[in-house]
């Protein structure tokens, strides 16, 4: 099977830790933007926008939504957050870290593999409780939104204990995502956005219709030292402008 070479080098990047991702060098002070993996691609598109029409530069930083979280109130030097989750944006308010968090998309699982014999299973179910599959990849459910609605989907399924030991989990849900496109594992829970990537185009998906969608919710924080330019991104980012943006990639809001 053709394997995504240029997926090497993410995984390499994702395996320990976060992803910086400079969008523009251009003039200006530089806003510093924590985003979660599986808004990222979609999130590298919407700046790069921002970013021809205002001339700011935008700087990325990807990782799983606990470890930002955790970095943020240690203090790094975000000037906005963008979750995967709700929960963590508003623990972040009432910490007074963070403004009042807005919804900015709400997302969805699904199961992926590039396997093409496993592609041709009809569900999720049958996918993961398959002989065929031998290692299926999470994101550690414990900081990545993502995982945790996986393993909350399995558990109310009463698949968990059947498919435990196969599971193999990643740092975040793109981290998970590169381990099935490089065929480390037979299938990955993944958001949507991945499934609908150019690299995930290349395999196949089955929705995960029991598992609820994920609200993801963004929040400027109060330390941060470019508060006009933030709250300038802040409400591109939930302007109709960019809807086109948002469901190309598998979100609502």
């Amino acid at each position: 099977m053709n394997r995504h070479f240029t997926g090497i080098f993410a995984v390499l990047l994702l395996l320990f830790g976060s992803v910086v991702k400079p969008v523009s060098a251009s003039a200006g002070k530089e806003l510093t933007v924590a985003v979660a993996a599986n808004f990222a691609v979609a999130m590298e598109h919407i700046s790069a926008l921002f970013t021809e029409e205002t001339g700011l530069p935008v700087r990325l930083t990807v990782s799983s939504t606990g470890r930002l979280y955790t970095q943020i109130k240690n203090r790094a030097p975000y000037d906005l957050f963008y979750a995967a989750d709700s929960s963590r944006p508003d623990l972040l308010f009432t910490e007074k870290l963070c403004a009042e968090p807005n919804r900015y998309a709400t997302g969805e699982i699904v199961l992926w593999s590039s396997s093409e014999e496993i592609c041709s299973l009809a569900t999720w179910q049958e996918v993961v409780t398959s002989s065929r599959v031998k290692k299926i990849a999470i994101a550690n459910p414990d900081t990545a939104p993502y995982g945790n609605v996986a393993r909350e989907t399995l558990e109310k399924e009463r698949l968990y204990q059947a498919v435990e030991s196969k599971l193999v989990y990643g740092s975040n849900v793109g981290q998970s995502f590169q381990y099935a496109a490089m065929g480390v594992v037979d299938a990955a829970f993944v958001a949507s956005s991945s499934a609908r990537s150019e690299e995930g185009k290349a395999g196949c998906s089955w929705q995960v219709q029991e598992a609820p969608k994920v609200e993801q919710k963004a929040c400027m924080t109060l330390y941060g030292r470019n508060v006009e330019s933030a709250k300038r991104f802040l409400e591109f980012t939930l302007s109709d402008r960019i809807a086109d943006i948002r469901e190309k990639f598998g979100y609502g809001r």
